[in-house]
């Protein structure tokens, strides 16, 4: 895929990753639709795009419904073009434990289902409306320092999951979706080390996925 002649949209790009991928593509001089529910994050992330020279436009959710999901891909195609790429970013990126509070694990299946699937099927759809030969790629949040080998492991396997049952529904309308996942690195002590804020092997394995036309089905694994 020509990365300059393609709409790429970005989920949570208000985050600190969401913004580092937004700047990445716009240096790329793709057009980049930036979608979050946080309205002053959003700003950042596009006054930093406008800065960098970008060409791009901020959509904010008043919720992550399947209504305003599905009218937010309906106004990237109507005032950007139709969608070739989504970002799927899982800005939480963690499963509650089989012990956790009943309102945390119903938060966190609600968050797997609006950032990650809602998402996917929006663009999906679009990319199937619009004749697109699009991709679709998932990558989780950098885990937290606390429980951080554990969190990674369930986090990874859904991203893994997902990727692999995407790939095989969508090849038939020749719409790619592949994965993005951080992997443990230890020092000589054995003490693991803890990603930064962002992880720029994440956001070029990104971009590998993106320009390559045959990659789908599969996981990238970068390493901070």
């Amino acid at each position: 895929m020509d990365i300059a002649k393609s709409v790429i949209v970005i989920t949570a790009a208000g985050s600190p990753t969401g913004r580092a991928m937004a700047e990445h593509f716009c240096s790329l001089h793709a057009r980049v639709a930036l979608v979050d529910t946080n309205c002053q994050e959003l700003q950042a992330t596009y006054e930093a795009c406008q800065n960098a020279g970008g060409i791009c436009l901020s959509f904010v959710l008043a919720d992550k419904s399947t209504d305003s999901i599905s009218a937010f891909f309906q106004h990237v195609s109507s005032e950007m073009g139709a969608v070739d790429v989504l970002i799927n970013y899982w800005q939480t990126g963690q499963i509650p434990s089989l012990l956790a509070t009943s309102e945390t694990e119903a938060d966190s299946i609600s968050d797997v289902a609006s950032n990650l699937y809602l998402f996917g099927r929006g663009a999906a759809f679009s990319m199937l409306n619009e004749g697109r030969q699009g991709v679709i790629v998932n990558i989780p949040d950098n885990i937290s320092k606390e429980d951080y080998e554990n969190s990674l492991d369930s986090c990874n396997a859904i991203i893994r999951g997902l990727t692999q049952s995407w790939a095989k529904e969508l090849a038939p309308v020749n719409i790619r979706v592949a994965g993005v996942l951080p992997t443990l690195r230890s020092h000589s002590n054995r003490r693991l080390k803890h990603d930064p804020a962002v992880n720029y092997d994440m956001i070029d394995g990104a971009e590998y996925i993106v320009a390559n036309d045959s990659f789908t089905g599969r996981i990238l694994e970068a390493a901070s």
